[in-house]
């Protein structure tokens, strides 16, 4: 399967932004498509006296740029990933990952062990499959032709006028939406496609099995961005995971009840990465 390997890391990654803060145990978050760190702050601001969280920009992504000609996959991203624990000297011991993070994180999990205590997914990507079947037109011929044209319609969908129709999902409170226009129109075209190419590429299914961490993955019910059964799946599949269905929520649980998602990752530090009690 292709991505399933740790990429070279012997060339210096790109320095991601990032931000850090609080107390108490590493926490890693990693977010999603067309997405930033900023997704996290209301998590930190929860954690802050249990946890130290450090919150990332994936290359392509928020406030970090991409380097000339790079199109990150998924490879590129975890290598810098693993970059930036080295750096920092950093052992989470929790990677808590959204959506195209989630497949990160399980990625991380199985190539890097020692980089992963436990794990957090929320409705992560795991066999590579979106809404819609879309994984399906981005892993096909007709749109590798056509990708390199496609680029100019980039700039239209994340103009002013149009970026909020495209990236501020409706189920979110008001008050949030800015935030998500803004992550969308941060995002650079090269790392949006390559992740979306990438991802349709990608199942973590063969090792599921394989990664032994403790870990709790929380689906909304109803998500049609990502299929809940992808998070079903994970949590049927590893030997030492956990599955809590928001039924009300779509792709964004932290959003949509930040309350009960805060409590939930809570308990699941205090009881080291252990199996967590439904609040």
């Amino acid at each position: 399967m292709p991505g399933m390997n740790l990429p070279s890391i012997s060339t210096p990654a790109q320095e991601l932004y990032y931000e850090c803060s609080g107390h108490g145990a590493d926490v890693l978050l990693l977010h999603g498509w067309a997405s930033s760190g900023r997704m996290w702050e209301s998590l930190a601001e929860g954690l802050d006296d249990v946890a130290r969280c450090w919150s990332l920009d994936l290359a392509g992504f928020g406030r970090t740029p991409l380097s000339d000609h790079a199109r990150p996959d998924l490879d590129a991203h975890l290598a810098s990933i693993v970059d930036f624990c080295e750096r920092h000297q950093l052992r989470p011991k929790v990677v808590v990952g959204h959506s195209m993070g989630g497949l990160l994180a399980l990625k991380l999990a199985h190539a890097r062990p020692d980089l992963t205590q436990s794990l957090i997914l929320m409705c992560p990507v795991v066999t590579g499959r979106f809404g819609l079947k879309a994984n399906d037109v981005f892993a096909s011929q007709f749109w590798m032709s056509i990708s390199a044209r496609a680029r100019p319609f980039w700039s239209i969908i994340t103009s002013d006028r149009l970026a909020p129709v495209f990236s501020a999902p409706f189920y979110v409170d008001r008050s949030l939406r800015a935030r998500y226009v803004r992550d969308f129109q941060s995002t650079s075209w090269e790392a949006a496609v390559a992740a979306l190419e990438s991802i349709a590429q990608h199942t973590m299914r063969p090792h599921l099995a394989e990664i032994s961490q403790p870990a709790l993955v929380v689906v909304g019910a109803r998500d049609f961005t990502v299929p809940p059964d992808e998070g079903r799946l994970a949590a049927r599949s590893m030997p030492h995971a956990r599955l809590v269905e928001f039924e009300r929520a779509h792709h964004q649980p932290l959003d949509e009840d930040p309350e009960r998602f805060v409590a939930l990752v809570r308990d699941f530090i205090l009881t080291n990465g252990g199996s967590a009690r439904v609040p």
